[in-house]
């Protein structure tokens, strides 16, 4: 398990960009319940986007054209 410390970076791979989490937007049946996740590897958030963006489009939240997604970076205090 990684410690956090104060500084850290973590990051979120998604469709969409990110700039505030919002728990009641989060999925429910996740591996670990409902919530917002994040990783601390860049590599391992940006392995995550092709899924976020086929859910997305099976889901018609977003057009099934898009190809692309975010990276939303947070830094842990």
């Amino acid at each position: 398990m990684i410690r956090l410390y104060d500084g850290m970076l973590l990051y979120h791979g998604s469709y969409c960009l990110v700039e505030e989490p919002d728990l009641s937007k989060c999925a429910k049946r996740k591996d670990f319940g409902q919530g917002f996740y994040l990783t601390s590897s860049k590599k391992q958030a940006a392995s995550f986007l092709r899924t976020s963006i086929l859910k997305a489009a099976n889901a018609k939240m977003i057009d099934r054209t898009q190809n692309y997604g975010y990276i939303s970076t947070y830094q842990f205090h």
